[in-house]
């Protein structure tokens, strides 16, 4: 090799080698037939766009394959609405014989009816999980993800009322607990995957960035409680007496900016050290995963993601500005038109820098024999065997 030549940089072992054009021409289809067709066609786009992520997601040169289809997709989306329809009828339904009761009782039945749907939204979220695993393969074999998904909504919704229980404290116990249920009874041929991850590293990290956040709405509310009152006062007691305006100080839109921001950060600093810890302890067969993802991607993907939604909002605001001057006549409408253009142009920006900036790092971790491992030797690569693997769900 010459003095002045450079050496390439090694490929990633996982790597995502989709191009934007591709992906935005076939989100703009998507979007099309899904307007043509009333929604209907978006379980087939839907489909559609896991293929092209699947397949431009390569590990070890090879890609993964995504088995699943629009039909699937549809059918458990009325699965849903079966399930769903009833209990809203339900509810509203003992709304209505309620409504002459006192206020304690909607409160419960409000409180009840929202506690069954987090339930049925922690099985929906195991029967998702389950359907993608199940439905991705890689050199021919499947994953897959047994256990029970009542069993599962019983342990995120524990977790979830300790969580509430104790204000955010018992949060990273939830999320170790939710994921190493899906983990021990996930698998990929007949490799079985493992979490070895626990939730007091996560808990030291967790309560510095609590403690400050907590600190900062502390400081809010008591010096907004006068505005807090009133809000509270005028939708949870029943309404404002008399006159509904407030007299004192509001709650200033700058005041909320910088603490809004600087919690963006920190919790953004968590949940990229989450992710690091979490995948770093998953374990398939003999292999390893380890992320080097930086708490900096996930900031710039944050804002910039608030950028695009502050953008597209502005930019409606100001498209009905236009409406409402071509409806009344009193202009031309063009600043209107001009600053909408602008604001269009700015979100098209914003997407791409996001795109340019969210690169994740992370890599696979194979050392000796367990390229062959996964490779090779979890059976055989034209199928997939569940009852050898011991992914079948006992519901």
């Amino acid at each position: 090799m010459s003095a002045g030549s450079s050496v390439s940089p090694p490929v990633p072992a996982a790597r995502f080698e989709g191009r934007r054009g591709p992906l935005a021409r076939l989100l703009l289809r998507n979007l099309f037939f899904s307007v043509l067709t009333l929604g209907i066609y978006r379980f087939w786009g839907r489909t559609l766009v896991r293929r092209y992520v699947w397949r431009h997601t390569v590990v070890l040169d090879d890609a993964l394959e995504y088995l699943g289809t629009g039909g699937e997709l549809l059918i458990g989306f009325l699965i849903a609405l079966a399930v769903l329809l009833p209990m809203l009828g339900v509810y509203y339904i003992l709304q209505f014989l309620y409504a002459d009761e006192s206020e304690y009782a909607l409160t419960v039945l409000e409180v009840l009816y929202y506690l069954v749907l987090f339930f049925l939204i922690q099985v929906a979220i195991h029967r998702m999980r389950r359907y993608r695993l199940t439905r991705t393969a890689w050199r021919g074999v499947r994953f897959g993800l047994g256990g029970s998904s009542l069993r599962y909504a019983c342990i995120a919704f524990g977790y979830g009322l300790l969580t509430a229980v104790t204000l955010g404290l018992a949060y990273p116990w939830m999320r170790v607990a939710t994921l190493r249920y899906f983990a021990s009874h996930a698998c990929f041929g007949k490799a079985p995957v493992q979490l070895t991850a626990g939730a007091r590293p996560l808990f030291r990290y967790w309560i510095s960035i609590y403690a400050i956040v907590a600190i900062g709405i502390a400081f809010i509310a008591l010096d907004s409680w006068p505005a807090l009152m009133w809000l509270f006062e005028g939708f949870f007691r029943g309404g404002f007496d008399g006159d509904p305006t407030f007299e004192g100080e509001p709650i200033g839109l700058t005041d909320l900016m910088f603490p809004v921001g600087f919690s963006i950060l920190l919790i953004a600093r968590y949940k990229t050290a989450e992710f690091r810890h979490l995948t770093s302890s998953l374990m398939i067969g003999d292999a390893r995963l380890t992320s080097r993802f930086r708490a900096e991607d996930a900031i710039k993907v944050y804002f910039l993601y608030i950028g695009v939604i502050g953008c597209a909002l502005l930019s409606a605001v100001l498209l009905l500005f236009l409406f409402w001057e071509l409806e009344s006549g009193d202009g031309s409408g063009m600043p209107s038109i001009v600053n909408a253009f602008f604001c269009l142009l700015v979100i098209c920006f914003l997407i791409w820098l996001a795109a340019r900036c969210s690169k994740t790092r992370w890599y696979w971790v194979s050392r000796g024999r367990n390229t062959r491992i996964i490779g090779r030797a979890l059976g055989p690569v034209d199928g997939f065997d569940q009852d050898e693997c011991g992914c079948e769900g006992d519901e």
